[in-house]
């Protein structure tokens, strides 16, 4: 399982680099690395993160509204 979560972060932001010089956002990298390890093209992420994806999901959620709620400015909103 640590091997999958190291492998989902190094190519997540390896792919996540490499949007951004093709002056894409990080996150189109990072989608395309889960729709790569999945279970459906490669399956290299193991059983026990696929069962607690859900979770994973609902924590990545929160991480990406954070940051969007950082980065607006109260004037920009007024």
């Amino acid at each position: 399982m640590i091997f999958s979560v190291a492998l989902i972060l190094l190519v997540g932001f390896a792919l996540g680099g490499i949007a951004q010089k093709l002056k894409l956002p990080a996150l189109i990298g990072m989608m395309v690395t889960g729709i790569l390890l999945g279970p459906f093209v490669f399956g290299f992420i193991g059983d026990g993160i696929l069962n607690i994806s859900s979770e994973l999901r609902s924590i990545a959620l929160v991480i990406i509204l954070l940051r969007a709620g950082i980065a607006l400015d109260i004037n920009d909103l007024k």
